[in-house]
């Protein structure tokens, strides 16, 4: 019998490896600051040594009609903690090893440029709300851009690279596919748009009282962006980029919401403003979308649920930062193929 050698790290590996763990701690440690941010910026704790007015009376002092109301805020608190779990399994990923060696590195589905991302996204919030709460509002609005554009592209990643190695993980790690798809894609999708309509109510901020363009045409201008952007989303979802997208659900509901809070915010049953009724629209037609969605998601079969093809494994294509030491390990990996 050949007894295969254990994994070992090259030096180069082991660099990777321990740049691959300080990104993820700064990722999460940036993520708790942000949320200790976010806590003082809120009425209750306002006058503190950071902030002296609250975001929510800044945004009463800056009005539009598609300004959230304040029970949105209760969103924020779902969305950190969706964004503290998936944090959190990464960091167990740290922990955890298979054949190749840490599970985070191997393969490497988020490589640490995708954590680095997500700490520039949340200086970026910390920075916004500090400018934020002392009213420089083209700065803060600018800065409020950076989430959504960064988010966008750490998603972009997280597809890709799950798509590549998605045959591979489905034999030898099935569960790490669930967990990225609806821990970290779906946590990120509902972050990244999130904060997009939260720009957009900055951008309409800015538009108003910057540039002096009137609040129901910068109000519309607004919902119109959103729509534009919802019906983007369903197409490349639908029908252009399904078998990288089609199980993050979490996006309609995030719209909704939030077009919700716009629309208890505006609603005045004697006095019904057109944009309420365009941002009731809207909501309508992203719940279509989602039951149409829900429906295309439930008639498809996932390729990673078909029987495969019992033949020896092929590992080239699997980025890893440990290989395993000699010849012998195709050999081990076919063996415990076979079993």
């Amino acid at each position: 019998m050949v007894r295969a050698k254990m994994p070992f790290l090259q030096p180069n590996h082991s660099n990777h490896v321990l740049n691959h763990a300080v990104s993820v701690a700064v990722a999460v440690i940036t993520q708790v600051i942000s949320d200790i941010f976010f806590v003082l910026g809120k009425d209750s704790s306002v006058p503190n040594a950071l902030f002296q007015t609250s975001f929510r009376e800044v945004s009463e002092t800056f009005p539009l009609e598609v300004t959230m109301d304040w029970w949105s805020e209760n969103y924020c608190i779902i969305i950190d903690l969706w964004s503290k779990a998936w944090l959190l399994d990464a960091v167990v990923n740290l922990c955890r090893r298979n054949v190749f060696g840490p599970v985070s590195c191997n393969p490497e589905l988020h490589p640490p440029v995708f954590y680095q991302l997500w700490a520039t996204v949340n200086i970026a919030r910390m920075y916004s709300m500090y400018l934020w709460s002392r009213q420089f509002i083209l700065g803060a609005v600018l800065l409020q851009w950076i989430p959504p554009v960064f988010s966008f592209c750490m998603l972009y990643m997280s597809y890709s690279n799950l798509s590549k190695h998605k045959a591979w993980l489905a034999i030898n790690s099935p569960s790490m596919i669930s967990r990225i798809r609806y821990l970290t894609q779906n946590g990120l999708a509902l972050f990244a748009w999130w904060s997009l309509l939260n720009a957009l109510v900055g951008l309409g901020v800015v538009l108003k009282h910057k540039a002096g363009v009137p609040d129901p045409l910068v109000s519309t201008i607004v919902l119109t962006i959103v729509s534009l952007c919802i019906i983007t989303w369903f197409v490349l979802q639908t029908f252009l980029l399904t078998k990288y997208m089609c199980h993050t659900f979490t996006v309609y509901a995030v719209v909704v919401m939030s077009l919700g809070s716009m629309f208890t915010r505006s609603y005045h049953i004697r006095d019904l403003a057109a944009n309420t009724v365009y941002c009731g629209f809207i909501m309508l037609m992203t719940t279509i979308m989602s039951l149409i969605h829900l429906v295309t998601v439930c008639l498809c079969t996932d390729e990673s649920s078909k029987p495969l093809v019992m033949e020896p494994l092929k590992f080239d294509d699997c980025v890893t930062v440990c290989q395993l030491e000699g010849s012998v390990k195709n050999n081990q990996l076919y063996n415990r193929h076979q079993i």
